[in-house]
């Protein structure tokens, strides 16, 4: 069969709570998702009313916002997140089977460890693109088991190393991938790798609301799964943009940071302000008063939109579209004639050469390539 080119966008997290039309945060930037042959998202909440409360209030409307995915043109949605048993695994399941039975499949979790690492495979134009999505950040527990729901786990060990004599200096933090979770995710690469043209890895790590900085096993998993067979990573989870590498030819986006995020809590709900002041306390950094329902860090207004296009079944280019917050929580396109636009392509070239990632950008019309 021909192979046309096709075009992959990804982006983000998504979390949406009591928007009144939620379809109206991707005003903006429906019509680009939309026009592409696929697009990949990170849905960072459950949308269920069933189960019990176990850890944050991330859950949300499930007759309004779902529709709100399925307008803004989504056609794969990764659950595997720390947010997945929030509310348990009867929440999990609902959740999934909602969102599959509005047309968009969900990868990365599941009632067991077999379905949670079961890829989604899509089929555009002769061409079979392939999704595989992993947790590395969750409370335990989180991980799919063979007789239980949850997500599929790529974990990391903590090791805080001394070295140096004198008391009181800070230690060395070296992260390293449990063995096993490796083992498996390369193993669901290769099989998966046999089966389509290109390969799409979305993980959920990294260290949220810290600016720059890129744990070290996100390279030992990244390059791991480019060595298995992976095509592009698509990260997540910090709440806030990331460097972007290039590793064997294969780009890495440590984080896509935010995408469409609106936190707006009920009238006299004070969680949202404990959790600015939580923002505070713990990552010394105020919200922007002027984004009410956006209580991230200043620099996570910058976003962006991953491309990839491929010619003879292979990924040819990887590019990214600037896009910018605004004070409504929704994400706008940046052109390069845009302040925004040059803003947001200082920022990510910035945030690279500080984590001495081997990558360049150029702007291409009103997209930055990577090489």
């Amino acid at each position: 069969m021909t192979k046309k080119p096709i075009t992959l966008l990804a982006v983000g997290d998504i979390v949406i709570f009591n928007r009144e039309k939620p379809e109206t945060i991707f005003a903006h930037v429906a019509d680009v998702l939309r026009a592409a042959d696929i697009t990949f998202a990170n849905c960072d909440q459950m949308y269920s009313d069933k189960g019990n409360r176990s850890n944050h209030v991330l859950r949300s409307d499930t007759t309004r916002n779902i529709p709100a995915l399925v307008y803004a043109g989504l056609d794969v949605v990764s659950l595997a997140n720390n947010h997945a048993m929030d509310w348990g695994p009867e929440a999990l399941l609902d959740t999934i089977d909602r969102i599959r039975n509005a047309g968009i499949p969900v990868v990365g979790a599941g009632k067991n460890i077999a379905e949670a690492r079961q890829p989604v495979i899509l089929e555009r134009k002769g061409n079979r693109v392939g999704f595989l999505a992993y947790g590395c950040i969750g409370p335990d527990g989180s991980e799919a088991l063979e007789d239980k729901p949850g997500i599929a786990p790529m974990r990391a060990w903590t090791i805080y190393e001394k070295w140096d004599y004198q008391p009181g200096t800070p230690p060395r933090i070296v992260t390293i991938a449990y063995k096993d979770d490796l083992a498996a995710m390369e193993e669901d690469i290769r099989k998966l790798k046999a089966r389509v043209d290109v390969v799409a890895v979305s993980f959920h790590w990294g260290l949220h609301f810290v600016r720059a900085l890129i744990p070290m096993y996100e390279f030992e998993i990244g390059h791991a799964a480019i060595d298995a067979g992976a095509d592009i990573i698509l990260g997540g989870h910090p709440h806030i943009l990331k460097g972007i590498e290039v590793y064997k030819g294969k780009v890495i986006f440590h984080s896509l940071g935010n995408f469409a995020l609106d936190m707006r809590s009920d009238p006299g709900d004070k969680s949202f302000d404990k959790l600015n002041s939580r923002m505070e306390q713990m990552y010394q950094f105020k919200a922007d008063p002027e984004y009410p329902t956006y209580p991230m860090h200043p620099e996570a207004k910058a976003t962006v939109i991953a491309k990839a296009v491929t010619e003879d079944g292979k990924i040819k280019k990887v590019s990214y579209i600037p896009c910018y917050i605004n004070k409504k929580s929704e994400p706008e396109i940046k052109t390069h004639r845009d302040p925004g636009g040059q803003e947001v392509f200082s920022y990510i070239e910035k945030i690279s050469r500080s984590q001495n990632l081997p990558a360049s950008f150029m702007w291409e019309v009103d997209e930055v390539v990577i090489s």
